[in-house]
């Protein structure tokens, strides 16, 4: 389970030291719900983008699926669970890790996603793997696409840019395999659209 407080503390602790080190251009940050459920959808180059993404909104947290291998040494899985990390088996149908995020979501959280499902070192448009898009569409929340404009490369700026919610108008209600595809294409354009 998050603990809010340490939350708060690790980002307020890592908010300057990332200012040095990483600057950062942001721009979006009204687009993130002030309140209830939301989905955060990134693309991924680095293992600090949660960090990241989390310190440029200060009022909303963030849980956020996490590889299953950081669970397996108890000290990293309880740092990861207290920053509001929960595991999902990549590269399988990780159903538990679903419906996690449709309770989390449930109960009006902010969740983050990367759905390129692994690290794009050079951050070039790989595709997107279909569970957040199922994700979302079972649970109803809003999904805002978010770009992070890596490599991460010290006191280089960093462009962050979160978008309006992405539209799924004209989907179908039932959600199968041609929906999904639709719905992941839409927050593919959506995403990789924030590039400057």
């Amino acid at each position: 389970m998050m603990n809010q407080r340490f939350y708060r503390f690790l980002c307020g602790f890592l908010r300057p030291i990332y200012a040095l080190l990483y600057p950062v251009r942001v721009e979006g940050t009204e687009n993130i719900p002030r309140e209830g459920a939301f989905i955060l959808c990134s693309n991924h180059c680095s293992n600090r983008d949660p960090f990241i993404l989390a310190m440029q909104e200060r009022e909303r947290y963030f849980h956020f699926m996490a590889k299953s291998n950081l669970f397996r040494w108890k000290p990293m899985a309880a740092f990861v669970t207290a920053l509001g990390g929960f595991s999902v088996d990549r590269g399988h149908s990780d159903l538990n890790a679903v419906r996690t995020a449709l309770q989390l979501l449930k109960e009006g959280h902010g969740l983050a996603i990367f759905p390129q499902g692994t690290r794009i070192r050079d951050n070039h448009p790989a595709p997107m793997l279909e569970g957040v898009s199922m994700i979302a569409l079972r649970s109803g929340a809003p999904v805002i696409p978010a770009y992070i404009g890596g490599p991460y490369r010290p006191f280089k700026r960093i462009q962050i840019s979160f978008g309006p919610p992405v539209s799924f108008e004209g989907l179908p209600r039932r959600v199968d395999s041609a929906t999904l595809g639709d719905a992941t294409r839409r927050i593919e354009s959506a995403v990789w659209g924030l590039k400057k």
